[in-house]
């Protein structure tokens, strides 16, 4: 019995190739149309299982492994979540029953300037706890990994380098063990490489060292990280012990939690704890990154329905040209079910063959969304095509084989012999296709949903574009440095700052140059809380919180701002953090609404107080669709990390180089952290708008291709079908122009339904699309309304070959059909 089964499957897999291979126009369409459509999804997906679903590679036993953050009880949203600080860890560590090893590590890797006989090069280095390598089961390559004994104040500074960086930039040294590298000024002895492969725990970073927490005072320039209680930069990760579970050591850091909470109630009264799974993507952000991913997937799997569809409309086509054959095969004993299951084969074979070339599409193409990335932010994401993604791509194509395959197997099954055989060469009106009807209009809808949110999502990236930062991008290159790094004391750092602005100020073309404490628009903030004088020196004690940017002389000059009023901080006034200020009009206004803010007084705490000498423009500060914030611009003094801002009458990019070769001119030993222009550092806010403008509008348009395609398909076939009626029509008399209209109705009519479907669907679900425009509600009527357009025009394009066929018919050869 088994092998006749399985010999009738083979006889009809046979059957199908031959049957496909006979009609290679046919087959060649399907397998594109579906290709698309597949590729799209696995390309997606890829991004997906690299973010949500793929484990740290080189870890062991992963899903043993639980993180530890804090959490604040009075906050909200992702912002309860904090990292560790050194003095929370050791006390989970050395108290935790229910695991049996805690690490920590530094979730943001620093920036390390690595001194390569006599030249700086940037490296990134991450700071771990001693047990890191043990706890994770991580075995160096060559020598050895850290111990607990690394973390001790007295160990010798010692790193374990990255294999990428043994063989990269060491050249594979087969005695690197004992090298000395000499790194922010430091020099430290490799003990080991790490695995190939294993690059941490967290997504996104390929650190090219991992050095002991007792390193980073030297790393950092932050002496005072260990000690302090408010200091919050480590993650920590447990491993579980033999029997105990996620449940177990929740319950368990809840309790830690509550006694830090009683021993140090200053600084950890509302903190407790949060446990995780331990994943590439940090769990509190996990449901963030899973919504966005997920609605692209929703996207694409829109996309994928569109190309299903007109697959199903070329087997229905086609099924109407086998109607005999199917009627003498269920004349000669097969059964219904033989019928449905040879045409569902064959729809399988075609989604096997998309699925090949869709996979192959989308190993060339997920690649390239990684170019929507700025290249300023300091993330490698690797997208392996990996057994999870041929899984899925498997799984989509079956599904896809079955789905498109479905109707027409059913509507094909459905034979009449003694009909059949007496049928002529066309295959009925309008109202035989009804089905195909039915499915191009759900296609429509599907492409205007799809339409709407791609207009809208590019629309909102011209409107981010188009919007004015308060200042200027065009003319400005900037350089972030960071001379404490390398052990510059202040006295060192400032006679460095001083000795680099006057050498970039000569080069040509500069007409300004200043430094300022971090970018507007970019990931460093700093606030504080400010009072106003309300009459002599009595200050407001209710205050208000502001933005806090410390500038240098001709800072406003070099950004291209305006002063609305007052004047600019002196040299000397740059250098001492206080006695003055410059405000924006945003903090004028609330401070000392309807007065003059030029003289008044501001305090910032219990002690520093200020006079405004300067009113400015309002710009955006932290996103670029947030309201007028109040900043206030400080003397920028010293800072240890600052940057500088150039302002050029030539092309920013031309100076690019021109200033690494003076900052090395200064220094040899130091490297720009960033050294871009203007307009790349803005593609960091602009990075949310681009990266759906973008991703939407392709999907977008390849679904108004493939809906285009197919309807233009079954108006095509249906006007074929119809030759015997058209010539009828024709010869009582019916003119070309009316064929035209009768075509045209048709595709029309299929047109408007799918479009006013769409439009509804639509109208609800770009809701959630509502938060991420700029400048454009989610219900904008002209977007509504353009797509509409759009596809009604698309539609008479369509249409348009096939009422030109139509209008061409001859009577006389029509009739000779029957």
């Amino acid at each position: 019995m088994f092998n006749d089964l399985g010999a009738d499957w083979r006889a009809d897999v046979r059957y199908g190739v031959r049957m496909l291979a006979k009609s290679p126009g046919f087959t060649a369409v399907a397998v594109l149309t579906l290709a698309l459509g597949i590729a799209v999804n696995a390309a997606v997906f890829s991004y997906v299982n690299a973010l949500l679903l793929r484990p740290a590679q080189g870890v062991a036993e992963t899903s043993r492994l639980a993180e530890v953050w804090l959490q604040n009880k009075k906050a909200a949203g992702v912002e309860r979540f904090l990292p560790l600080t050194y003095q929370d860890y050791l006390y989970y560590r050395d108290h935790a029953k229910a695991f049996s090893g805690m690490v920590a590590f530094d979730g943001d890797p620093e920036p390390v300037i690595w001194n390569r006989d006599g030249n700086g090069e940037l490296v990134q280095g991450q700071i771990v706890s001693g047990n890191f390598f043990s706890v994770l089961n991580v075995r160096a390559v060559v020598g050895r990994t850290m111990s607990p004994g690394d973390d001790a104040s007295a160990a010798q500074p010692i790193v374990v380098v990255s294999y990428p960086f043994w063989r990269g930039r060491l050249g594979a040294d087969p005695n690197v063990l004992g090298k000395r590298l000499v790194l922010n000024g430091t020099e430290y002895s490799v003990v080991g490489v790490a695995p190939a492969g294993f690059a941490g725990l967290e997504i996104g970073i390929e650190p090219d060292f991992w050095a002991p927490l007792s390193m980073v005072g030297k790393i950092t320039g932050d002496k005072g990280r260990l000690e302090s209680r408010q200091s919050y930069w480590l993650e920590g990760v447990g491993r579980l012990r033999p029997g105990a579970g996620l449940a177990e050591a929740r319950s368990e850091m809840t309790v830690l939690a509550d006694q830090i909470a009683r021993e140090h109630p200053d600084t950890n009264k509302d903190l407790g704890a949060a446990v995780y799974p331990e994943t590439l993507v940090p769990g509190p952000y996990r449901g963030y990154v899973a919504a966005f991913t997920g609605l692209l997937m929703a996207v694409v799997a829109l996309v994928l329905l569109i190309a299903c569809v007109n697959a199903a409309n070329l087997l229905l086509m086609r099924a109407v040209g086998r109607q005999r054959e199917m009627a003498v095969r269920a004349a000669l004993g097969a059964s219904r079910g033989r019928l449905v299951r040879q045409v569902l084969i064959e729809s399988t074979l075609l989604a096997g063959m998309a699925g090949c070339a869709g996979l192959l599409l989308a190993y060339w193409t997920a690649p390239l969304l990684m170019s929507l990335k700025p290249a300023g932010l300091p993330i490698k994401l690797e997208v392996p095509a990996d057994w999870r993604v041929f899984v899925f791509t498997l799984l989509a194509s079956l599904a896809s084989g079955i789905a498109f395959g479905l109707a027409p197997a059913l509507r094909g099954s459905k034979t009449d012999l003694t009909a059949a055989l007496k049928a002529g060469s066309y295959g009925g009106g309008y109202r035989k296709s009804r089905l195909r009807a039915a499915l191009v209009v759900g296609q429509v809808a599907t492409c205007v949903v799809l339409l709407v949110g791609a207009v809208l999502c590019v629309r909102s990236l011209l409107n981010a574009q188009s919007i004015d930062p308060g200042f200027d991008t065009q003319h400005e290159a900037v350089a972030t440095i960071d001379p404490g790094r390398v052990g510059y004391s202040e006295a060192q750092g400032r006679t460095f700052y001083e000795h680099l602005l006057e050498h970039v100020q000569n080069l040509p073309g500069v007409t300004a140059a200043s430094w300022v404490s971090h970018l507007p628009l970019g990931t460093a903030r700093e606030m504080t809380g400010v009072s106003a004088d309300i009459a002599g020196q009595n200050f407001d004690k209710e205050g208000t919180s502001a933005d806090v940017l410390r500038v240098g002389s001709r800072y406003f000059e070099a950004m291209g701002i305006p002063r609305s009023r007052g004047r600019d901080f002196t040299v000397e006034e740059s250098k001492v953090a206080t006695g003055v200020a410059i405000v924006n009009e945003a903090m004028a206004r609330q401070l000392w609404p309807g007065r003059e803010a030029l003289g008044q007084h501001i305090k910032f705490g219990e002690k520093s107080e200020a006079e405004v000498i300067g009113v400015v423009r309002t710009g955006k500060y932290r996103t670029l669709g947030e309201d007028p914030l109040p900043l206030v611009y400080l003397p920028i003094g010293y800072t240890q990390e600052a940057t500088l801002v150039v302002k050029t009458i030539n092309d920013p990019r031309s100076l690019l180089d021109p200033i690494r070769r003076e900052i090395q001119a200064v220094d040899p030993n130091l490297v720009a952290t960033d050294l871009e222009t203007m307009q790349q550092h803005m593609t960091l806010p602009l990075f949310p708008a681009r990266a759906i403008g973008i991703l939407l509008g392709v999907f977008g348009a390849l679904a108004m291709v493939l809906a285009v395609g197919g309807l233009y398909g079954v108006i095509s076939y249906t006007t074929s079908q119809r030759t015997r009626e058209i010539g009828i029509r024709v010869a009582l008399g019916a003119q070309h122009k009316d064929v035209a209209k009768m075509v045209l109705r048709h595709g029309i009519s299929m047109a408007a339904w799918g479009i006013a479907i769409g439009a509804v669907a639509g109208y609800g679900v770009t809701r959630v699309l509502s938060t991420l425009l700029y400048g454009v509600r989610a219900d904008d009527p002209l977007t509504f309304i353009g797509v509409a357009i759009a596809l009604i025009g698309v539609t008479l394009l369509a249409c348009y070959i096939p009422a030109r066929r139509a209008m061409g018919v001859d009577p006389t050869i029509a009739l000779r059909y029957e």
